[in-house]
């Protein structure tokens, strides 16, 4: 239900997309008396969800017309299997472990290699010939895209569509625009100076020097035919008149807006904030900081803060190039909050065997920065001396420059279903869509909760279906119903999940045995319609972890437990 808008202030019309700036009112004034009352979103119901009513996940791809050849990088792969899962009929892990493909790809399955190159964790795909889908330049006399069977009116009068956000959820919104046929002008707006790379090799490969930084750029969709505004920072979003305000007072009016900005790097408010020994890695420029003060200064002790995958990952980054390593994490165990306690204690058990030295429980109190050294003093009174300080403490959305813009941005940018922006009223806004770590929404596979998610395919797939969604209007776009897949490295053990294992209450193993640090965990939680599949989590076991993509969200009879089955 609507609820209406707070008293004293007039909400801004939905002005209809096609009309052109210069011709819409100018916000309306906005008059209080007293204090501003507080703007909260309306609370959504909270209904199960009858999850096989969904079809597989399988994201919606653009066919394409003409063979493709598939080459692998075989020193950057690490088997984790995804483009099985994306491209099964190109793709395949034997029992051996090892990766087969096909070389030559028929057209008929193009899109889906290509789909696999986008969402290959270590870039280690490339794909030859075939038609590009970006609409570059260099690809005329191609056949053209297939249109969308509907929304073609919202379509049409969309002639500028700006893509906030240069990272790879902007890039896979921009790419899915040029697929459909969208032919007037596309805008990128980053705040970084490069074009859009991959995040994840930061606190590894880049981090210890295994890869360069001329390897991270995404390679699936460099040449997108569009304008490119980078090192530009956004001020501000002005809904009414359909226009972003730049740094130095420039508007850049637009009549569709894919809103992709990600996160910051999270900061402790305690924590010195000009040190050059106390630092985060969430941009290149943050990676190569740190890895000059791992090399070039010659570090050896470094402490860590946070328990989560950025954290659990920096530590075996720091380990792998001989330095001394203190985890200090808030809660217990490690990767609580994603894996549960039973999972993460077994991260645990594998970081301390590796030589780090794992603090639970337990947060910093005093920082002093000696010029040659850092001294940190923790809350049971134990005192820490180290060269550096890295914030492994996960993100927080870039939703600051939408302050004022009449958008819900209590945590990141709120979205219905369909991937369509929610301003503070509850309403849905038909020119502007979110995606990536900076959308929240509700996936009506789980529930009717809107969350986040912080993963790399997720920002692929949920650029893909915002900019379907932007095109054929939140009345005929389809509900974002994907499950998430996420993977890990630490210490030699790959770790891979899909779903949502924090939803799950029950855990139970499925194959192998958590004392081998090779098995597979699947996770549940009881609903209305009964126990339903929410996640699936393997350590070493690629292949067996393949067939629970399509179980996610569904239900199980209900039987009586065994001895394998366990709380979180």
């Amino acid at each position: 239900m609507i609820q209406p808008p707070p008293p004293g202030r007039v909400p801004p019309a939905p002005w209809p997309p096609g009309q052109t700036p210069a011709a819409r009112p100018t916000t309306p004034v906005v008059v209080h008396q007293g204090r501003p009352p507080a703007r909260t979103a309306p609370p959504l119901p909270q209904a199960p969800i009858a999850a096989e009513s969904f079809a597989p996940a399988r994201p919606v791809l653009v066919p394409e017309a003409e063979p493709v050849r598939i080459s692998v990088d075989n020193n950057r792969c690490h088997i984790y299997g995804i483009c099985q899962q994306e491209a099964p009929e190109v793709f395949r892990i034997a029992e051996s472990g090892s990766l087969h493909y096909t070389r030559s790809v028929p057209a008929d399955y193009a899109a889906k290699a290509r789909q696999a190159v986008r969402c290959c964790p270590m870039q280690a795909i490339t794909v030859h010939g075939g038609q590009s889908p970006s609409g570059a330049p260099a690809a005329i006399g191609r056949r053209a895209a297939r249109p969308l069977r509907s929304g073609s009116a919202a379509r049409a009068s969309l002639r500028r569509i700006v893509v906030a956000g240069a990272g790879l959820a902007g890039l896979s919104a921009a790419t899915r625009l040029r697929e459909r046929g969208f032919d007037g002008e596309l805008v990128m707006v980053g705040e970084e100076p490069h074009r859009p790379y991959s995040r994840p090799p930061l606190s590894k490969q880049y981090l210890s020097g295994r890869l360069a930084e001329q390897q991270l750029p995404f390679r699936a969709d460099a040449a997108l035919d569009a304008h490119w505004l980078l090192d530009t920072r956004m001020t501000g979003l002005d809904l009414a008149k359909s226009a972003i305000e730049l740094r130095g007072g420039e508007y850049l009016p637009f009549d569709g807006l894919v809103v992709a900005t990600g996160v910051d790097a999270k900061r402790l408010p305690e924590a010195p904030v000009f040190s050059d020994r106390v630092r985060t890695v969430r941009t290149i420029e943050d990676a190569a900081a740190i890895r000059r003060a791992m090399h070039a200064a010659r570090a050896r002790r470094v402490v860590i803060l946070g328990g989560g995958f950025i954290g659990c990952e920096l530590a075996c980054t720091a380990r792998e190039n001989g330095m001394d390593v203190t985890l200090v994490v808030h809660s217990a165990p490690l990767l609580r909050r994603v894996l549960g306690a039973r999972v993460g204690a077994v991260v645990g058990s594998l970081q301390r065997r590796a030589g780090v030295d794992v603090r639970l429980g337990t947060k910093i109190t005093d920082w002093q920065d000696h010029g040659d050294g850092l001294r940190l003093r923790l809350d049971d009174g134990a005192v820490l001396d180290c060269d550096f300080v890295v914030l492994g403490l996960g993100g927080q959305p870039r939703t600051e420059w939408l302050r004022g813009s009449g958008l819900e941005i209590s945590d990141g940018v709120l979205c219905g279903p369909t991937c369509h922006a929610v301003d503070e009223w509850g309403r849905t806004t038909p020119h502007v869509v979110a995606a990536g770590d900076v959308a929240r929404w509700p996936n009506p596979r789980f529930d009717t909760e809107p969350r986040r998610v912080e993963h790399l395919i997720h920002a692929v797939e949920m650029g893909q279906h915002a900019a379907d969604s932007l095109l054929r209007g939140p009345g005929r776009a389809a509900r974002f119903t994907p499950v998430p897949r996420f993977w890990s490295e630490q210490h030699g053990i790959r770790i891979q999940a899909v779903g949502i294992p924090a939803l799950g209450t029950d855990t139970e193993v499925m194959a192998g045995s958590m004392r081998s640090d090779r098995f597979l965990v699947r996770y549940s939680r009881q609903t209305a319609y009964g126990p339903q599949i929410v996640a699936a989590v393997a350590f070493d076991m690629p292949l067996e972890l393949l067939r629970y993509r399509d179980q996610i969200g569904r239900t199980l009879p209900h039987t009586r437990p065994t001895g394998g089955r366990g709380r979180r």
